[in-house]
């Protein structure tokens, strides 16, 4: 039986369907992109704008400035599951013919959204301290200074 202490038990991460998924310190080093953060990344989008995947995948891009890649076979079976639970709705941009499939966020889709990330600010503090960390552990306080002198002379 796993045994998780207080804190570690509340920071458990949130699955796509919204359900408690893996602890944060074993999701951390599985899978992080397609079972967590792609699912709220979509959602949130979508509650700002309806969008088809190939535009999803433009968005998800400049927020994230390449860090988190998305590629087709990520997106469409992430856009078939949400749609398949409810939380999406996709129309073809043409009813008559095979063309780009817009989606829209349903308001089942909205209180999921809301249900992760309610659950998931925990875990992104977690990974924000552990970049931070990381950070300070490379790049020491003179270091950091150093490099921020050169580009400035740069």
């Amino acid at each position: 039986m796993h045994n998780e202490s207080m804190p570690q038990a509340a920071l458990r991460a949130v699955d796509s369907d919204g359900s408690a998924g893996l602890p944060v310190g074993e999701l951390i080093r599985g899978p992080i992109k397609s079972k967590t953060i792609f699912p709220v990344i979509v959602l949130h989008l979508l509650a700002q704008a309806p969008d088809h995947g190939h535009g999803l995948m433009q968005r998800i891009d400049g927020l994230c400035q390449g860090l988190l890649a998305v590629n087709t076979n990520t997106m469409y079976p992430l856009l078939r599951r949400l749609e398949e639970r409810g939380f999406v709705v996709g129309e073809w941009e043409h009813p008559t013919k095979r063309s780009r499939r817009y989606y829209r966020i349903t308001d089942a889709g909205r209180e999921r959204l809301e249900r992760i990330k309610s659950a998931m600010l925990p875990y992104l503090d977690m990974l924000a301290a552990s970049i931070a960390r990381l950070r300070g552990e490379l790049y020491p306080p003179q270091i950091t200074a150093a490099l921020t002198q050169v580009r400035k002379n740069a």
